[in-house]
């Protein structure tokens, strides 16, 4: 059967279509670019927050409304997991729906396949190959009790992959030429906890560094405050393939609405900051916030403003607060109301608008790797070719780009001089067009006595 599968939402949906994928390759079936190729067309969809919900129906209700009568439509993940009533009545007809983790079932049911993991063929082409940039889901669920989040209803409890399971996915990844790796999960750094085993990222790192000397970039996203410890920042440190890099989902800088939230405080949150600082002074802070949270007042959110100017983030992410079913917070009667929060998102936005362009500006001068991921190069405003990449400062499809002058071919690994920077982009020229060793690098704390 020829199949198209469209994943929506985060990371760590692509990473779930990834395993889709096997499953449905081990009964021998073909994916297709194009939806009208397919027989079977298949939707991973997002049910975080309302506009990921509206997202995720309006695709399913387009492909529902251009399919052929024979073909067969599945809609799976977390929309269908707290929601698949509220999605039938929007599209009736949708053939079978499917919850999260369901890769298995979905494949059983179009054809028997082999539910035991392997290193797949690097040829097979799945999902991900050939890109330079690849997702390792260390652990799913969550067993935090954020009073605004839907997750542990969507995912359930927090459950860690095996570390072996892990390692073979790195050197499968490895083995068909990524260069960089993304450790996504709900909270990365409880990995291992619901095995009695905490603090195991630093040693699953280690590991990981080891089994793929040859990926020279292994990021890590959503780590939880207050749970990174003077260990894991050391480790980072130490390891020559872990980039200076640490996504950390703060929420809010209010004491008051973090209380609300039933998130860690900002003690503590400061604590896990200084952490990464000390042990890695060129480290790279990515965080999220929510604005308009029930009850949020006025003064509250100039404490946000306050606390972000304060920590001078390289990167800010932001939600309004939107009501989850199922979840405390929905039932709070004080709600802020849309226009109000939208108007904290834009001041917000603005702000870490301004602190992203300073820190882009405190790159000029400095020599960094630049991964190309374009295909093909633009063209410049002179009509020179410009490929486009990232430095190890910012996280695929989240953060900003580097403008690369010349023509690199996808997944090269290009020294540059960042010769100007832009709100979010940096633009660069080559030092040496020649690809960069993982294995010749010297570590980071080498390299800081170089420097």
């Amino acid at each position: 059967m020829r199949y198209h599968l469209l994943t929506l939402g985060c990371a760590k949906n692509t990473v779930d279509s990834m395993r889709l994928e096997q499953a449905l390759r081990g009964g021998r079936h073909v994916a297709v670019a194009v939806p009208a190729e397919a027989d079977l067309l298949v939707v991973n969809t997002c049910g975080f927050i309302d506009a990921a919900k509206d997202e995720s129906i309006q695709v399913v209700r387009e492909l529902q409304a251009t399919r052929r009568p024979d073909q067969r439509l599945y809609v799976v993940g977390c929309l269908t997991q707290i929601a698949r009533d509220e999605l039938l009545a929007a599209v009736p007809g949708v053939d079978a729906t499917y919850g999260v983790e369901a890769w298995d079932a979905i494949a059983a049911d179009v054809g028997a396949a082999s539910a035991t993991f392997d290193i797949p063929d690097p040829g097979a082409g799945l999902l991900g190959s050939g890109a330079p940039s690849a997702y390792l889901k260390i652990s799913d669920g969550c067993d935090r009790p954020c009073t605004f989040c839907i997750i542990p209803t969507i995912k359930g409890r927090m459950h860690s992959m095996e570390a072996d399971r892990l390692l073979a996915e790195a050197r499968w990844h490895a083995a068909t030429g990524v260069k960089e790796l993304v450790l996504v999960a709900q909270d990365s750094t409880a990995y291992g906890e619901d095995q009695d085993a905490p603090d195991s990222l630093a040693p699953l790192l280690e590991q990981l560094s080891a089994a793929v000397p040859e990926v020279p970039w292994i990021r890590l996203m959503y780590a939880y405050p207050g749970r990174v410890t003077a260990r894991l920042a050391e480790t980072m440190a130490s390891l020559p393939n872990v980039v200076p890099y640490v996504d950390m989902p703060l929420q809010h800088g209010s004491d008051a609405v973090l209380r609300r939230m039933k998130r860690p405080s900002l003690r503590v949150a400061r604590r896990s900051l200084d952490l990464l600082r000390t042990a890695m002074p060129d480290v790279t802070l990515r965080t999220t916030f929510i604005v308009g949270f029930p009850g949020e007042t006025e003064d509250e959110f100039r404490e946000l403003l306050e606390f972000v100017e304060a920590e001078r983030f390289d990167h800010i992410g932001a939600f309004t607060y939107s009501p989850q079913p199922g979840t405390p917070a929905a039932l709070e009667s004080d709600q802020v109301p849309t226009a109000v929060k939208e108007e904290r998102y834009a001041r917000l936005m603005e702000l870490g608008q301004r602190l992203s362009l300073e820190a882009n500006r405190a790159q000029v001068g400095r020599e960094l790797d630049v991964l190309v991921e374009s295909r093909e190069p633009t063209t410049s405003r002179g009509g020179g070719p410009v490929s486009i990449g990232r430095t190890q400062r910012d996280a695929p499809e989240v953060d900003g780009l580097a403008l690369l002058k010349g023509s690199f071919p996808a997944g090269a690994l290009v020294r540059a001089r960042v010769d100007g920077a832009l709100h979010y982009d940096l633009m660069c020229s080559p030092v040496e067009p020649v690809e960069v060793s993982a294995t010749t690098r010297p570590s980071r704390r080498a390299r800081r006595r170089i420097r």
